[in-house]
């Protein structure tokens, strides 16, 4: 038991455990009032380091030594409980460790995040072919449009054959990099297999196949290295004013089925995917706006879509307006406008089209921001996110100046080209 008068001398407590107590006087500006117990634990015994601990009596001070005592017994117990295999195993790499500078808790801690998975250790083809599937599933109810499920299968199909066969718990940012790289296409195309691949990995962290995303590990200069800094003027292209009125009247004239899809694709900005869904009755003149559902909008969320005055006069140039917007569906739509496009004059010498990727879209985003100087007002408008827009608008920000906004938004049908016919609803 210490006592007032064993100040100075310390007491090994418990007893044999190395852990010390010593009477201490308590003082401030060398004034003394009273006293108390300093506890310490050497390193041999926290395996840490030293440990030094200061209490109001002696009862609290045994306490804490009887804890730091227990515990150095149980992990002494833990060690002895080891088979003499796993002795030897500790026994040869802890010295490997230390020289890399690696506890023995942070090797263990990163084998059991990285090696066996809880959801087993599966090839990465069998993960693509499982989303492979879901996505199909998914078209066939509707919530996946054709274009996106082709492209993706044909895009995760290439993944299979690249990585496939490998785990997908051994795969590295490294070696996804490594063969995005490999890729002899364009910058933005390998932008998109990233994309794809991404999703894949997603999908394999959700089925607990991995419990980290090597998408993750890729940093901003890895993906520039691959595809360069797409958000930037350049990688957008859109229709001048000029091949926008041209183009426009010239559907006008040589492919009037078109009108009305061509108007609310190009002055609405309306997607190609849903202007082949999209029926009359969800076009509304005589209130101004379009109604995009939820069964037809790619991201599945219902939206109202201005239409702007010169809009208005195109749409009642259109002869029909029942049924469906788009004159044909599925590959023929494609077929046909892509015709109207050539015949219009997007073709190069060798008969090649030249017409922007999302041309009509991308005009109408890059005019709109352009003339109404609002981000949140033109990604509202084109079915974005409120927080897509900084990202949307780095991309339309520097393609159009106000007065082409103005002159895009005024491009009209000719007073004596207007069959004008009075919308009802």
């Amino acid at each position: 038991m210490v006592t007032r008068t064993d100040k100075n001398k310390s007491e090994e407590y418990p007893e044999k455990s190395g852990i010390k107590i010593l009477m201490v006087d308590n003082a401030t500006l060398g004034q003394k009032f009273g006293f108390s117990f300093m506890v310490t634990v050497p390193k041999k015994v926290s395996g840490k380091g030293r440990i030094r601990r200061q209490f109001p009596t002696i009862e609290k001070a045994k306490q804490f030594a009887d804890k730091q005592s227990k515990g150095a017994r149980k992990d002494g117990e833990a060690f002895f409980n080891l088979t003499t295999k796993e002795k030897q195993e500790i026994g040869i790499g802890a010295p490997k460790l230390r020289g890399k500078g690696i506890s023995i808790t942070e090797a263990i801690d990163y084998a059991l995040l990285h090696l066996k998975p809880e959801g087993g250790e599966v090839l990465l083809s069998k993960a693509i072919e499982e989303l492979q599937t879901s996505k199909r599933m998914r078209h066939d109810v509707g919530d996946i449009a054709d274009s996106t499920l082709r492209d993706f299968l044909n895009k995760s199909d290439r993944l299979k054959i690249g990585l496939g066969h490998y785990l997908v718990h051994e795969i590295s940012a490294a070696q996804i990099k490594e063969w995005v790289s490999s890729l002899t296409v364009g910058s933005q195309t390998k932008a998109n297999y990233l994309s794809i691949t991404a999703q894949v990995f997603v999908y394999a962290k959700q089925k607990r196949y991995i419990r980290e995303n090597p998408i993750d590990d890729l940093s901003d200069n890895d993906r520039k290295e691959l595809h360069g800094r797409l958000i930037h003027g350049g990688e957008i292209k859109i229709l001048s004013v000029g091949e926008a009125d041209s183009f426009i009247n010239f559907t006008a004239d040589e492919f009037p089925e078109f009108l009305g899809a061509v108007t609310l694709g190009l002055f609405c900005g309306i997607r190609t995917e849903e202007l082949k869904k999209l029926t009359w009755n969800c076009v509304n003149v005589s209130e101004g706006f379009v109604t995009i559902d939820a069964t037809i909008a790619k991201k599945r969320r219902m939206r109202h879509v201005t239409i702007p005055d010169n809009a208005q006069d195109w749409l009642a140039c259109c002869a029909s307006r029942k049924g469906s917007v788009a004159p044909y569906s599925g590959k023929k739509f494609e077929h046909q406008f892509r015709n109207l496009r050539l015949k219009a004059g997007f073709q190069d010498e060798a008969g090649h089209s030249i017409w922007p990727a999302n041309g009509m879209r991308h005009s109408y985003g890059s005019y709109h921001y352009a003339l109404h100087e609002d981000s949140a007002k033109t990604s509202k408008e084109l079915g974005h996110k409120a927080n897509d827009d900084d990202i949307l608008f780095t991309h339309y920000r520097a393609l159009a100046k106000k007065s082409e906004g103005e002159k895009f938004f005024a491009i009209k049908p000719a007073a004596s080209a207007a069959k004008i016919v009075e919308f009802v609803g």
